[in-house]
């Protein structure tokens, strides 16, 4: 059985604000020290940023645009 994940936050590289939308939707100012990683760094630190602080679900990602 495959392993899928779907989005539950969306980054947003021009502004630098996450929003994560489970239960509400939350937005957040991500400072310049995470916005400056590569892209896959990026999305890794905060997906598992989200996961720890429980706003998303284990199977949930975080998106770029």
């Amino acid at each position: 059985m495959a392993n899928s994940e779907f989005v539950q936050g969306i980054f947003d590289t021009d502004s630098c604000i996450l929003t994560i939308s489970s239960k509400f939707t939350r937005s957040f100012k991500v400072g310049d020290q995470i916005s400056q990683l590569e892209s896959h760094i990026r999305i890794e630190r905060l997906t598992t940023w989200a996961r720890e602080q429980l706003l998303i679900s284990d199977k949930g990602i975080i998106a770029e645009i």
